[in-house]
C-alpha cells in the first residue's frame, strides 16, 4: 500500500472514530443526561425522555444521507467528508457546555435535542462516505479487510467513549465532570479537519467527472433504477443497527437498570464486548475476501440466530465471568456482520449513485432500527420481557438470512 493510500485509510479511520465517539458518548451518559436535562418524579419517564434524545440523532440520519450523498455524488467525496467533519464536533462541544434544566428550563432540552439532530445529519453522510471514499482509493486488494478496519474504527470511537465514561466514573469527579468528555470530542474535530484537507479526491469520482458521467439527481436514479440494491443495503443496515446498539448502548442500560449492576462494573464488562467487536470487524472482512461476502454473511447470520439466547442467559447469571463471556459473544456476533457491510454495499451500486444509494438506504434503516433499539428494548424489559433482546436479535437474523439466501450475485 502506497503512502497516500495509507494516509487515506488512516484519515478515514480517525474521522469515523471521532464521529462515533461523539455519537455514542450520549448513550454512555444517558442516565446523567436524564437527570440533568429531563428531570421527573418518575425515573422511567426521565430515562425514556433521555433515550428519545439519543434516538433522534439516528432518526434524522437519512436526511443527512440525502444531503451529503448529493454532495458526494455531484461535487465529490472529499468535499462531502470535509463538510461533515467540519460541523460534527460543534454539537458535542455545545452539549458539554450546556446548562441543565434547572438553569434554562425547557430551552435546555430543546438545545440538547437540536445538537443531536446536527450530529445525526453529519453521521448520515460520514460513515458510509468514508468507507466508499477509502475503498475507491484502495482498489481491489483486500477490500473486505480495509472495509472491516474502517468499521472497526467506529467501534474504536465507541470504545474511547466507553473508556472516558469509565474513567470519569472511576475518578469520582464533581457532578459536572461528565461534561469534559463532550468538550474533548468537540475540540478533537479540529485535528480531523486538518487531516481531511490533506486527502486527494477519489480516483473513481475524478474519472466520472472527467467522462461527464455525474448524475444530478442521484437519489432519484438510485431509487428508480437500483431499488433492489437499496433494499439489500436497507436490510443489512437494519441488522447492523439491531446488533450494534444492543451491544454498544442497551447492554449498559440493561445491566445497570434492571440487573442492578453498578455502572463501573457494567462499563468494564461492556468494554470486552466492544473490544471484541472491533477486532472481529476486520477479521470478518478478511474472511469475506477469502471465501466471499455472501458465504461470510450467511454463517455470521446463522451464528446470531443460534447464540443470541445463550448470550443473554449468561448475562442473567450476573457473575463477572458470565457477563464478560456474554459481551464477548455479542461482540463476535456483531463484528461478524457489520465488518462485511461496506464490501457488501459497495458491490451493489455503480459509482455515480454509490454515495447516495448506500448512505440513504443504510442511514434510513439505522435511523429506524439503530436509534430506536435501546428505547424499544428498554420499554419491553421494563414490562417484564426479560429475554426480549435475544428474541429481537433472532427476529432480525431470520429476516436478513432470507435476504442473503436470495442474493445470488456471482461477485458476492
Amino acid at each position: 500500500m502506497t503512502v497516500s493510500k495509507t494516509r487515506i485509510l488512516i484519515a478515514s479511520i480517525f474521522g469515523n472514530a471521532l464521529e462515533f465517539y461523539n455519537l455514542t458518548l450520549y448513550g454512555f451518559f444517558v442516565s446523567i443526561i436524564a437527570e440533568t436535562f429531563f428531570p421527573s418524579d418518575t425515573p422511567l419517564v426521565s430515562m425514556i425522555s433521555s433515550l428519545m434524545g439519543y434516538a433522534i440523532g439516528f432518526v434524522v440520519r437519512p436526511v443527512g444521507a440525502i444531503l451529503f450523498g448529493y454532495i458526494g455524488d455531484t461535487w465529490g467525496r472529499r468535499k462531502a467528508l470535509g463538510v461533515s467533519i467540519l460541523i460534527m464536533g460543534l454539537p458535542a462541544f455545545v452539549i458539554g457546555a450546556l446548562p441543565g434544566y434547572e438553569t434554562l428550563g425547557l430551552l435546555s432540552p430543546f438545545i440538547l435535542l437540536l445538537c443531536r439532530v446536527v450530529q445525526g445529519l453529519c453521521s448520515g453522510g460520514e460513515f458510509n462516505g468514508a468507507t466508499i471514499f477509502a475503498l475507491e482509493h484502495l482498489g481491489k486488494k483486500t477490500p473486505g479487510f480495509a472495509g472491516g478496519l474502517i468499521v472497526g474504527s467506529c467501534l474504536l470511537g465507541s470504545l474511547a467513549a466507553l473508556g472516558v465514561a469509565t474513567l470519569i466514573n472511576f475518578l469520582d469527579l464533581p457532578p459536572w465532570g461528565w461534561r469534559l468528555a463532550f468538550l474533548a470530542g468537540g475540540l478533537s474535530s479540529f485535528y480531523g479537519i486538518y487531516m481531511r484537507k490533506k486527502m486527494e479526491e477519489s480516483p473513481i469520482f475524478s474519472l466520472l467527472k472527467k467522462e461527464d458521467k455525474i448524475v444530478q439527481k442521484p437519489l432519484k436514479v438510485a431509487l428508480s433504477q437500483q431499488f433492489g440494491s437499496c433494499a439489500r443495503v436497507f436490510s443489512i443496515g437494519a441488522f447492523d443497527g439491531a446488533l450494534t446498539y444492543t451491544l454498544v448502548t442497551f447492554l449498559v442500560v440493561y445491566t445497570t437498570t434492571y440487573l442492578h449492576i453498578c455502572p463501573k462494573a457494567a462499563f468494564q464488562y461492556n468494554f470486552f464486548g466492544i473490544l471484541t467487536c472491533m477486532v472481529a470487524c476486520p477479521l470478518s472482512g478478511y474472511i469475506a475476501d477469502k471465501i466471499g461476502v455472501r458465504r461470510t454473511l450467511l454463517w455470521s447470520t446463522i451464528a446470531v440466530l443460534v447464540l443470541s439466547t445463550p448470550a443473554f442467559m449468561l448475562i442473567h447469571k450476573g457473575t463477572g465471568f458470565s457477563m464478560i463471556t456474554a459481551n464477548i459473544i455479542l461482540g463476535l456476533l456483531t463484528g461478524g456482520v457489520i465488518g462485511v457491510q461496506p464490501l457488501f454495499s459497495q458491490k451493489l451500486f455503480p459509482a455515480n449513485t454509490r454515495y447516495t444509494g448506500i448512505a440513504f438506504s443504510y442511514s434510513l434503516s439505522i435511523g429506524l432500527v439503530g436509534g430506536l433499539t435501546p428505547l424499544l428494548l428498554t420499554y419491553l424489559v421494563s414490562h417484564g420481557y426479560s429475554f426480549a433482546p435475544a428474541l429481537y436479535l433472532m427476529a432480525f437474523s431470520l429476516v436478513f438470512l432470507s435476504v442473503v439466501l436470495k442474493t445470488k450475485f456471482k461477485d458476492l
